[in-house]
């Protein structure tokens, strides 16, 4: 039997590759509802977001608005969600929000008529965050030719005394202040074009002027679980969150991290895991094959319509921390912003028209000689000239 092996093993690895296209039989659920919702009780809304499934071929999921969004307590009110934007669904927190020790469900009806509900799910109290705390790490690059990155990495550590949460999750807003290299002091008028008679170089008033202070905020996009199920107690200690290296304006001026910690039912938290397994996945061949992962959420009108998505219900409790400059080591080092080029040009409406006109270069400031005589131009990249364009504001958040 060993010989045969053997020889079976040689006649495979001995045979000239054939690499032919595999195209996987995918179950044909065309336009089937997704709903990704949490419902939790925070004074913050809770967020519901309705789409449609789409193709693999494809990258982009289609938005379903103009639906029907409740959220229903059992035994008690229920509460009709706004929709804030194209497919997501808010409530008021001022005037319908979640309690721990009651039940509740989503109710949804598409603009085509079809109804859909979720099964009850129990909220339960989160305990309060211990600590988050941080240490500054270094990181090997996934590629061996680069050096280690030098940064700062994130922990967490939680304890629920009365043994009840067991399910956790965790999400995390982080926002930064960074500064604008060449903010507009001036900005060009053309009217009808250059040349047109019209053209004019306008300072820009005190009170329009954005200023060189942006405070950008990002939400994590990565799904953090955890589970003390089979631990003696329900602990979680040191847990690794978020790592940010010095490669950005993170950490140049302040910094800080809001983390939100949810106690979850252990049905959701089994469908988030499956959700992270899945895409944990690394296309080998060897590799489990995906499937359909449905949850909690069913056609209330009995047909056969499948539903992807949960209805998650869940406490949450937050905690905030703050890094400035002056607690990080000597040496660590960040850019204070984007990094840009500027350019000078002589004082002519035509060359400065073709310059900007690819909205990709704006004006800075004039250019002065040593007498402050105006003598031409300075023009810049927009990222180190606005906040808005990387998606920041020079409104100073209420919490800094």
């Amino acid at each position: 039997m060993k010989y045969f092996l053997n020889l079976f093993f040689l006649i495979i690895i001995s045979t000239p590759a054939c690499i032919e296209p595999f195209e996987p039989e995918v179950a044909t659920y065309d336009s089937t509802p997704v709903v990704d919702a949490l419902f939790s009780d925070d004074d913050k809304p809770s967020r519901v977001t309705l789409s449609r499934s789409f193709p693999y071929s494809e990258d982009k999921a289609t938005l379903v608005e103009g639906a029907r969004v409740l959220i229903e307590e059992e035994g008690g009110p229920s509460s009709t969600l706004n929709e804030s934007q194209p497919g997501i669904y808010q409530n008021d927190p001022a005037q319908f929000r979640g309690e721990a020790g009651k039940r509740y469900r989503l109710l949804i009806q598409t603009p085509d008529g079809n109804r859909f509900e979720s099964a009850w799910e129990l909220m339960k109290s989160a305990p309060a965050i211990e600590d988050v705390y941080f240490e500054v790490k270094s990181r090997i690059p996934d590629d061996p030719n680069l050096n280690p990155v030098k940064g700062l990495q994130f922990y967490l550590n939680t304890t629920d005394a009365e043994n009840n949460t067991k399910y956790y999750r965790w999400e995390f807003e982080e926002t930064w202040k960074y500064l604008l290299q060449f903010p507009e002091h001036i900005r060009a008028d053309f009217g009808d074009g250059p040349g047109g008679g019209d053209d004019q170089i306008i300072d820009i008033p005190f009170d329009e002027f954005e200023g060189s202070e942006c405070w950008k905020t990002v939400q994590s996009t990565q799904l953090f679980i955890a589970t003390t199920e089979n631990l003696t107690e329900d602990i979680i200690k040191d847990l690794p969150l978020h790592f940010i290296d010095n490669s950005t304006s993170r950490m140049y001026i302040r910094y800080s991290l809001l983390v939100k910690q949810y106690a979850l039912s252990e049905n959701y938290y089994e469908f988030l895991r499956k959700i992270v397994e899945s895409n944990q996945a690394t296309g080998s061949l060897f590799d489990p094959i995906p499937n359909e992962i449905f949850g909690n959420i069913r056609s209330a009108d009995g047909k056969d319509i499948p539903v992807l998505g949960y209805f998650g219900v869940a406490g949450v409790r937050s905690q905030r921390i703050f890094v400035n400059r002056e607690d990080l080591p000597r040496g660590f080092g960040a850019p204070f912003g984007p990094r840009c080029t500027n350019d000078t040009i002589d004082l002519d409406f035509q060359t400065l028209y073709t310059r900007i006109r690819p909205e990709q270069i704006t004006l800075h400031d004039y250019n002065r000689n040593l007498f402050g005589n105006i003598i031409g131009y300075i023009l810049t990249e927009i990222p180190c000239a606005r906040c808005a364009v990387l998606e920041a504001t020079n409104e100073k958040p209420d919490f800094w």
